[in-house]
């Protein structure tokens, strides 16, 4: 009996260190054979405004592996400075095919009012850098769950208005029956970031009196708190204002308002700008 105990032992015993041996085994062949692989392979902002923009990023995930590999879950979370900004998930569909790559994209919508709740001192016209951490969520063969994580860096901005006002007014002829005349404009960037004038449309009042609705093609590069002086030739008919406008328009300070918009590019996209102003200009004749 006690030999027969003995055996019962000594076999347990070659059982647990050859299933010890296995696991041991398994884990070096665990920690040496290939995993997923995932890198942003792109970063887009898309739809930017003064109030929000939405960043895109193009997630490539790599499969190693002679069978595909379901995806379970993409999570992110956006950071700066150490304060955390935004962060979600997505539940993405389909598969990484066996032995192959795909790309899934991530969108996060990210709003300027809760940035600059979040980081002292940012203003609108700042440029705020960020970090973008991601975690793959893999269904591996054998090993079961894996996360894959990834991070990438970049920049957002936060669109400021533009300041534009009129700083004179030149009248080059003047009848009841039409005003011809230069309006110059001196139009701020008010942004940390260049801005790549393209498009300005505005409407111009002088007097209460809207004298101009208008929209012209204009070039113009603008630095950071660069200013440029854009001249736009208006022609209108005062008939219609009555002999005040004549009045206003005969020389001297008169009051004006000015809106409207311009279109440029960044290196973050085109950008629609509104813009508006009342002051006091010189009519020169």
């Amino acid at each position: 009996m006690l030999a027969l105990t003995r055996g019962r032992v000594a076999a347990t015993l070659i059982v647990l260190c050859v299933a010890l041996a296995s696991c041991e085994s398994m884990n070096d062949l665990l920690k040496s054979a290939p995993k997923p692989t995932a890198r942003v392979a792109g970063a887009s902002l898309k739809g930017l405004t003064l109030e929000k923009v939405d960043l895109v990023f193009d997630v490539d995930i790599a499969n190693p592996y002679d069978v595909s590999l379901p995806l379970t879950e993409l999570g992110y979370s956006l950071n700066s400075g150490g304060q955390k900004l935004f962060e979600g998930s997505v539940q993405p569909s389909g598969t990484i095919p066996a032995r192959g790559s795909k790309v899934v994209q991530v969108p996060v919508g990210l709003k300027f009012s809760s940035v600059m709740a979040a980081l002292k001192g940012v203003r609108p016209g700042s440029v705020v850098p960020y970090k973008a951490d991601f975690s793959v969520g893999l269904d591996a063969p054998v090993v079961g769950r894996m996360n894959v994580p990834l991070s990438h860096s970049g920049e957002v901005p936060i669109p400021a208005v533009p300041d534009v006002s009129v700083v004179a007014f030149d009248v080059d002829s003047l009848n009841f029956d039409k005003v011809q005349a230069t309006a110059k404009l001196n139009v701020k960037n008010t942004n940390q970031f260049p801005l790549d004038l393209s498009k300005l449309g505005f409407n111009l009042s002088l007097g209460g009196k809207e004298v101009s609705r208008t929209q012209l093609a204009q070039s113009a590069s603008l630095g950071p708190g660069q200013t440029a002086t854009v001249a736009v030739p208006l022609s209108f008919s005062p008939r219609s204002f009555g002999a005040g406008m004549l009045n206003l328009l005969s020389g001297g300070d008169a009051s004006y308002a000015i809106s409207g918009s311009l279109d440029a590019g960044t290196r973050f996209g085109p950008l629609s700008l509104p813009f508006s102003h009342k002051g006091n200009t010189n009519i020169v004749k």
